[in-house]
């Protein structure tokens, strides 16, 4: 069922370091325009900031009838470029209204400016052209992805210091600045995207999406649901500072999540016919990272929110509950893409409705669904019944985070024991327990140094340098020690090497 041209092309291991790499990269870039928002931006309006990015969120769930078969039908050599590039344009056209619809209740409900929501309605369709575009490169060339980001996250500095910190234009500026910053990676994918944009307009492949987008939109609606978290919170406690403490925590504990990208061609290369060994091989990778990422964001939480502002520095709490359910959230993701990618059944265009029930394209969104009702019910619940006006928007948030956390546990666990059941997944344990040992290691002697020397400055240029030199002590340390105790590690180093050289 897959051309042979496209079997073996992705490079897994190759195109995860780039997007480990370039994502890193982004996270100096990203941090740096966060740092520009937070110090410009009251906590109010840093609040509407993290709820203006949830409605977006919230609005392209009709996005995922192309993106999601685009990557699909792309792995396995179908041309489809072109239907999903005019597809998706015409399904921002609705995203749109119902994002007007959403901005216009919430400004009545709340103290929200509806000026600001509107003007970020702009983000809809650039949202749904970039979305597309991601899924075309994803299929054939993920490491174009990262290339995306990278244009996206270097662009929004400049930007942010001319519109943001010179022109002052505060959370307008902010939109704007994510606006052209979005034009940029859409230039960077449509570029690479360009050989698979090309031919007619299939309305056969557009009939197969909408004939199936019923899965596509159960499978997206569980994200909707789980972001409903943010829009309960606001209109339940009408509280922009807690907002602002849970989208600082957030930023701070972005680092865990960028060692995803080292799973980020995994999803194609079994769905062209990977084995499962790749998908062995690949986790070893993630966690060789994803761990000390855990870690380090909980270690350096404290240091993390004084550089975004010093004065949600009581959130620590917050950011250590979130990066624990960002790094459950990723070994869930990685044991569910593996699943679904060796599903079969979209393969046969003339499968039934019974078919697809009892497929995995079903069933695991439906467990999807199962953890993002379970966290919205228990956050309701909460929000509800134990918010009170002796509670701090730290408590409440605190709770919020660890709620967030402890529901995303029990579906990673799931996720690991059925691919190990049913595809024969091997675990290798030596190299992972020598990952966690080295980073505990690392974590301890990293938190006595701080404990000792960190001063806390409140101006960033004063404190940088006292943070930039334990962040390399503590790459150095862990780098450096699993070099030395691993075979595995020393491998990735000479492979990277020998890749430098070889380019």
């Amino acid at each position: 069922f897959i051309k042979k041209n496209y079997l073996g092309s992705i490079r897994v291991t190759y195109s995860g370091l780039i997007g480990l790499i370039i994502s890193l990269i982004g996270v100096v870039t990203g941090t740096i325009f966060v740092i520009i928002v937070t110090r410009q931006l009251s906590p109010e309006d840093f609040g509407l900031w993290a709820l203006v990015g949830s409605i977006v969120s919230y609005v392209i769930i009709i996005n995922p009838i192309v993106t999601y078969w685009s990557t699909r039908q792309i792995a396995r050599g179908e041309e489809i470029g072109k239907t999903a590039v005019s597809t998706s344009g015409l399904f921002s056209i609705g995203g749109m209204i119902i994002y007007l619809g959403i901005a216009i209740f919430l400004a009545t409900t709340t103290d929200a400016d509806l000026f600001v929501l509107v003007l970020a309605s702009i983000l809809i369709p650039t949202t749904f052209l970039s979305n597309v575009l991601i899924s075309i490169c994803t299929g054939f060339r993920p490491q174009a992805v990262s290339y995306g980001f990278l244009a996206f996250e270097a662009s929004k500095i400049p930007l942010g210091f001319l519109l943001v910190a010179f022109l002052e234009l505060g959370i307008i500026g902010a939109i704007l600045t994510i606006i052209f910053s979005s034009i940029s990676r859409i230039i960077i994918l449509a570029f690479t995207a360009r050989g698979k944009i090309i031919g007619t307009i299939k309305k056969s492949v557009i009939k197969f999406w909408l004939k199936l987008s019923w899965l596509t939109l159960y499978l997206d609606g569980a994200g909707l649901i789980y972001k409903l978290d943010v829009l309960i919170f606001s209109v339940l406690t009408n509280s922009f500072l807690g907002l602002a403490y849970w989208g600082v925590a957030q930023t701070a504990s972005k680092f865990v999540g960028h060692s995803s990208q080292l799973s980020t061609a995994l999803y194609p290369k079994l769905l062209s016919g990977g084995k499962v060994e790749i998908a062995e091989q690949n986790l070893i990778r993630s966690l060789y990272f994803a761990i000390p990422l855990v870690a380090f964001s909980i270690v350096f939480a404290k240091p993390a929110l004084h550089i975004l502002n010093p004065v949600y520095t009581e959130g620590i709490l917050i950011v250590v509950f979130i990066s624990l359910r960002t790094f459950s959230a990723q070994i869930k993701t990685i044991f569910f893409n593996i699943l679904s990618a060796y599903e079969t059944v979209d393969i046969d265009k003339h499968a039934t409705f019974r078919q697809y029930i009892k497929s995995k394209l079903f069933f695991l969104p439906t467990l999807e669904y199962i953890l993002s009702i379970t966290y919205v019910v228990i956050l309701t619940v909460f929000l509800l019944f134990f918010n009170d006006q002796n509670s701090s928007e730290i408590f409440i948030v605190t709770i919020w985070s660890g709620i967030a956390f402890v529901v995303s546990v029990p579906f990673a666990i799931y996720g690991i024991i059925a691919v190990k059941k049913q595809y024969n997944f091997h675990f290798n344990y030596p190299p992972i327990l020598k990952y966690v040992g080295a980073t505990v290691i690392t974590s301890i002697l990293v938190t006595v140094v701080s404990e000792q020397f960190l001063t806390y400055p409140e101006s960033i240029f004063d404190f940088l340098p006292e943070i930039i030199p334990l962040l390399t002590l503590a790459l150095v340390l862990y780098f450096g020690m699993t070099y030395v105790i691993d075979n595995s590690t020393r491998k990735l180093f000479k492979s990277i090497i020998k890749e430098i050289i070889k380019r």
